[in-house]
């Protein structure tokens, strides 16, 4: 079915007879769903929303650095067709790859703004939808899988121009999860998917310090690491936050040493002063009721999974691409692959190397 045939199919939902979005949605919305709003003041919108609600650190920083990148897509664009939007997505997506490999972007949102999106049931009507977005974006629709984009950072060594190459988890954001179990994932206007590349953000700070400091230039090759290791994990681990009694999070840190992976090494003595507070949490290993990872989680469109209590709670999801060798998807999300010029493939979420655990 077309995109503009599986909006047709989602039934209003309910719950806004009764109910009300929260107030810092109905703010956002009341720009997104004027009919006088710009696309650009319809990212701006989201931007600033994000800049304040967001409960992703790396997110919050480069919204409110104006770093990221848009494609709004209104009512007028889904009644144009699937072409369309493909190629809407498409255009976006490589202005976004040339910004990112100057490093002026690393993340990257896909948003379809419609009132009538955005006051739909969660149900499998909206998860079709969903699907059909991802696949004119990634050219894969599958639920409850990784679906993984890349991103290019041009390097100066020393006069001579490098190449390195992120891969880019792709998750699923709506409007429907604002006062449900995974406000997490809420987001104002519709639906939307979001990218953030970590790695590529810290190697890309590396850069312009070495720039600044000349000094630093010859440790640059361990900065990477140190990078993601000192900055990159401590924000992501208070991304995830720790648990609170009676907390609404989707997400919490584990105390540290419940997995395997938490064992005293030279690396975690060294980290621990960077760590702070958070060293009582697993570096490895947090715990949620929704694989963060996935792309597309069945779970959001599950209208019987009503609260918290509901949901299993799950522990495979994983720190350690942010400073284990050992991981798998330590280089392609963390450190980054060497990539050159000649290299033409288009890596797609088939090749994946961050599988599952």
């Amino acid at each position: 079915m077309t995109i503009g045939e599986l909006v047709d199919e989602l039934e209003s939902d309910p719950r806004w007879a009764t109910e009300r979005f929260s107030a810092d949605i109905a703010a956002c919305h009341s720009v997104l769903f004027s009919a006088g709003s710009s696309r650009a003041e319809k990212a701006t919108a989201i931007s600033a929303w994000m800049a304040e609600n967001q409960p992703c650190w790396f997110g919050k920083m480069e919204a409110k650095a104006r770093r990221l990148a848009f494609c709004i897509l209104t009512e007028n664009d889904i009644e144009r067709g699937d072409d369309h939007v493909r190629a809407a997505i498409q255009a976006e997506r490589l202005d976004w790859k040339r910004r990112a490999a100057s490093g002026e972007s690393h993340g990257f949102l896909i948003v379809v703004v419609s009132e009538r999106v955005a006051t739909a049931r969660p149900n499998g009507a909206l998860q079709r939808l969903a699907q059909r977005l991802c696949e004119l974006y990634l050219g894969a629709d599958a639920i409850d899988e990784i679906h993984l984009d890349d991103l290019i950072l041009e390097l100066d060594a020393n006069g001579v121009k490098e190449w390195r190459r992120w891969r880019v988890g792709a998750n699923f954001f709506s409007s429907q999860g604002d006062g449900r179990w995974w406000r997490d994932h809420r987001i104002p206007g519709g639906i939307a998917f979001s990218m953030n590349s970590v790695g590529h953000m810290a190697r890309n700070r590396v850069e312009v310090a070495s720039r600044r400091k000349p000094e630093l230039a010859a440790r640059c090759a361990a900065l990477p690491r140190e990078k993601l290791a000192y900055w990159a994990l401590p924000t992501a681990m208070n991304t995830i936050g720790a648990p609170v009694q009676g907390g609404t999070r989707g997400t919490w840190l584990a105390k540290r040493g419940e997995f395997p992976e938490d064992r005293d090494t030279p690396w975690f003595e060294t980290a621990r002063a960077e760590l702070r507070m958070l060293a009582e949490y697993s570096e490895n290993r947090y715990k949620g009721l929704y694989h963060t990872d996935h792309t597309i989680p069945t779970v959001y469109f599950n209208e019987a999974l009503t609260s918290r209590e509901h949901v299993s709670e799950r522990d495979d999801l994983f720190f350690t691409y942010l400073h284990s060798a050992s991981d798998e998807a330590f280089e392609s999300m963390g450190l980054g692959i060497e990539w050159t010029r000649d290299d033409r493939t288009e890596p797609t979420d088939r090749d994946s190397d961050r599988s599952e655990r």
